[in-house]
């Protein structure tokens, strides 16, 4: 029979990168006795840059379970972030409070699922994203979708729409033509959103069900325009599919090398949509002198020629 003695010596242990695994192990074994010592280490322990023990004990308490475990986790999941001015200690707690987040997910009590939804109006954590993924509560959806602003937790949030699937839609094509200013502009993180929202359609949007969203297809911001040319190439009608095509030409002339080579890609696997169009605007650049050149930096010319190329040889293929 373990005693407290035990007890205690495994949760020091739980400091120990070399035998805090081998220590969590044990105190799972002795079962919901562990709780205690578990939800106390959290209490006193400072958060840190090194998470790893913090984090070791919340996993111990979303396994055992119970309400003092539910307890201890939603008190480590609602605490206070704003108070912690170190960022890599900050960073590191959030993921500590990320992780209680997630766990409470599991628990069936109803102060759990307060305190995610509650969570909604805190700042991010991707492991409040990652609950609501799993719990699929269409109150979350508004949430997740401003959450396409942050950029450490729009992967998690992205997700988690994808899965709540059409459902999402109304609010997406909403938000898709807010733009959020910020010095008389639009801020560069309502630009990622915008931007990123036309990634999740380009997944979740019903084909030809694309009305009203054509102008994004010459929007002023670069990413945002990029993501609806490929949005329109997989999902719209066939004037559609043409008009994002010609649109997508103009990303030759970019100055990202990175989104030049995309904008190859998608314009020579939409090829049967455009390729009169790519001949149209090779003899456009031809007539006005643009020179098919590779050095020091390829003409939007040489790469048209590539795409026709390309795109006629997988056509005769055929």
């Amino acid at each position: 029979m373990q005693t407290q003695d035990d007890i205690n010596t495994l949760i020091d242990q739980l400091g120990d990168p070399s035998r805090s695994s081998q220590a969590l192990m044990a105190l799972l074994s002795m079962g919901r006795d562990a709780v205690p010592a578990l939800a106390e280490f959290l209490r006193l322990t400072k958060p840190s840059a090194l998470a790893e023990p913090r984090l070791l004990a919340v996993e111990g308490l979303s396994i055992l379970k119970g309400p003092a475990a539910l307890a201890a986790l939603i008190v480590v999941a609602t605490q206070n972030l704003a108070g912690i001015h170190d960022p890599a200690v900050r960073l590191a707690e959030e993921t500590v409070a990320g992780r209680a987040a997630l766990a409470l997910a599991d628990f069936s009590e109803p102060h759990a699922y307060e305190a995610l939804l509650e969570l909604l109006d805190e700042k991010p954590l991707i492991g409040v994203a990652e609950a609501f993924e799993k719990l699929q509560d269409p109150r979350a959806i508004a949430s997740l979708i401003l959450w396409l602003e942050e950029d450490f937790v729009a992967e998690a949030a992205g997700r988690a729409i994808v899965v709540y699937g059409r459902a999402t839609l109304p609010a997406l094509f909403a938000s898709v033509r807010e733009k959020h200013a910020r010095y008389g502009s639009e801020s560069r993180m309502s630009q990622r959103r915008r931007a990123r929202i036309l990634e999740i359609l380009c997944e979740l949007a019903l084909p030809d069900r694309l009305d009203g969203l054509e102008s994004l297809l010459n929007d002023a911001i670069e990413g945002v325009r990029f993501n609806a040319v490929r949005l329109f190439l997989r999902k719209g009608d066939i004037v559609q599919r043409r008009r994002a095509f010609r649109a997508g030409l103009q990303f030759l002339d970019s100055p990202d090398n990175y989104l030049r080579a995309n904008c190859e890609v998608l314009l020579l696997s939409h090829f049967d949509v455009g390729a009169e169009l790519v001949e149209e605007e090779i003899g456009r650049r031809r007539h006005v002198g643009e020179s098919e050149e590779f050095w020091p930096r390829e003409t939007a010319l040489t790469i048209l020629l590539r795409i026709q190329r390309k795109g006629s040889g997988r056509a005769s293929e055929r």
